[in-house]
Protein backbone atom coordinates (compact mmCIF):
# COMPACT_ATOMS: atom_id res chain seq x y z
CA UNK A 1 0.00 0.00 0.00
CA UNK A 2 1.54 3.47 -0.68
CA UNK A 3 1.66 6.40 1.48
CA UNK A 4 -1.24 8.87 0.49
CA UNK A 5 0.12 11.47 -1.29
CA UNK A 6 0.55 14.93 1.11
CA UNK A 7 -1.24 17.83 -1.08
CA UNK A 8 0.68 21.11 -1.47
CA UNK A 9 -0.39 23.95 1.32
CA UNK A 10 -4.01 25.19 -0.05
CA UNK A 11 -5.04 22.08 -1.91
CA UNK A 12 -8.14 20.93 -0.47
CA UNK A 13 -9.94 20.42 -3.30
CA UNK A 14 -8.86 18.62 -7.03
CA UNK A 15 -10.52 18.38 -10.51
CA UNK A 16 -12.58 15.48 -11.62
CA UNK A 17 -9.53 14.63 -14.20
CA UNK A 18 -6.97 14.30 -10.98
CA UNK A 19 -9.41 11.96 -8.96
CA UNK A 20 -9.84 9.77 -12.22
CA UNK A 21 -5.55 9.79 -12.15
CA UNK A 22 -5.54 8.92 -8.47
CA UNK A 23 -8.63 6.18 -8.93
CA UNK A 24 -7.15 4.65 -11.95
CA UNK A 25 -10.55 4.92 -13.43
CA UNK A 26 -12.25 6.52 -16.75
CA UNK A 27 -12.97 10.12 -16.24
CA UNK A 28 -16.84 10.05 -17.02
CA UNK A 29 -17.29 7.44 -13.67
CA UNK A 30 -15.37 9.66 -11.46
CA UNK A 31 -19.44 11.26 -10.27
CA UNK A 32 -20.41 7.63 -9.73
CA UNK A 33 -17.63 6.54 -7.47
CA UNK A 34 -17.64 9.64 -5.59
CA UNK A 35 -21.10 9.44 -4.77
CA UNK A 36 -20.68 5.64 -4.03
CA UNK A 37 -18.19 6.24 -1.37
CA UNK A 38 -19.59 9.48 -0.03
CA UNK A 39 -16.26 11.80 -1.74
CA UNK A 40 -17.80 15.46 -1.02
CA UNK A 41 -17.92 17.63 -3.54
CA UNK A 42 -18.77 21.71 -4.55
CA UNK A 43 -19.76 23.57 -7.20
CA UNK A 44 -16.36 25.67 -8.32
CA UNK A 45 -16.62 28.54 -10.84
CA UNK A 46 -14.45 29.60 -13.66
CA UNK A 47 -14.82 32.99 -15.41
CA UNK A 48 -13.42 33.13 -19.21
CA UNK A 49 -13.60 35.26 -21.97
CA UNK A 50 -16.92 33.31 -23.09
CA UNK A 51 -18.60 33.84 -19.37
CA UNK A 52 -19.24 31.93 -16.60
CA UNK A 53 -18.45 28.20 -16.33
CA UNK A 54 -19.25 25.80 -13.30
CA UNK A 55 -17.77 22.16 -12.79
CA UNK A 56 -17.59 20.00 -9.79
CA UNK A 57 -14.48 19.38 -7.48
CA UNK A 58 -14.20 17.07 -5.04
CA UNK A 59 -12.18 16.76 -1.61
CA UNK A 60 -8.50 15.75 -1.85
CA UNK A 61 -8.97 14.18 1.58
CA UNK A 62 -11.94 11.78 0.50
CA UNK A 63 -10.54 11.51 -2.36
CA UNK A 64 -7.68 9.72 -0.67
CA UNK A 65 -9.75 8.00 1.52
CA UNK A 66 -10.85 6.40 -1.67
CA UNK A 67 -7.26 5.46 -3.28
CA UNK A 68 -6.44 3.79 -0.04
CA UNK A 69 -10.00 1.48 0.09
CA UNK A 70 -8.96 0.48 -3.61
CA UNK A 71 -5.27 0.01 -2.45
CA UNK A 72 -6.34 -2.57 0.33
CA UNK A 73 -9.05 -4.47 -2.26
CA UNK A 74 -11.69 -2.99 0.86
CA UNK A 75 -13.40 -1.30 -2.77
CA UNK A 76 -13.24 -2.89 -5.98
CA UNK A 77 -14.37 -1.21 -9.30
CA UNK A 78 -16.41 -2.64 -12.71
CA UNK A 79 -13.44 -3.34 -14.74
CA UNK A 80 -14.81 -1.18 -17.35
CA UNK A 81 -14.75 1.85 -15.69
CA UNK A 82 -10.84 1.14 -14.66
CA UNK A 83 -8.30 2.98 -17.15
CA UNK A 84 -6.18 0.34 -16.93
CA UNK A 85 -7.80 -2.58 -17.74
CA UNK A 86 -8.87 -4.15 -21.16
CA UNK A 87 -12.29 -3.37 -20.82
CA UNK A 88 -11.95 -0.04 -19.64
CA UNK A 89 -9.98 0.45 -22.69
CA UNK A 90 -12.47 -1.06 -25.01
CA UNK A 91 -15.28 1.25 -23.95
CA UNK A 92 -13.13 4.80 -24.40
CA UNK A 93 -12.83 3.29 -27.82
CA UNK A 94 -16.78 2.77 -27.78
CA UNK A 95 -17.14 5.68 -26.83
CA UNK A 96 -14.39 7.91 -28.68
CA UNK A 97 -16.55 6.25 -32.20
CA UNK A 98 -19.44 7.30 -30.33
CA UNK A 99 -18.72 11.06 -30.77
CA UNK A 100 -17.20 10.68 -33.98
CA UNK A 101 -20.15 9.28 -35.13
CA UNK A 102 -22.48 12.38 -34.19
CA UNK A 103 -20.11 14.32 -35.01
CA UNK A 104 -20.44 12.77 -38.46
CA UNK A 105 -23.96 12.64 -38.33
CA UNK A 106 -24.51 16.71 -37.15
CA UNK A 107 -22.22 17.25 -40.42
CA UNK A 108 -24.52 15.33 -42.56
CA UNK A 109 -27.45 16.99 -41.61
CA UNK A 110 -25.73 20.54 -41.95
CA UNK A 111 -25.08 19.63 -45.55
CA UNK A 112 -28.28 17.85 -46.49
CA UNK A 113 -29.95 21.32 -44.78
CA UNK A 114 -27.16 23.67 -47.32
CA UNK A 115 -28.04 21.36 -50.39
CA UNK A 116 -31.84 21.39 -49.39
CA UNK A 117 -32.51 24.82 -49.34
CA UNK A 118 -30.57 25.71 -52.94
Amino acid sequence: MTTPEVPPPGLNWVTADKAATLWTIRRKYVPQVASAHGVGTKEQKSYGTLGESTFTVYSYAEVQRVVAALESGEVVLDPSWRADTEEGARGARRDALTTCGCLVLMLAVVIAIALLAN
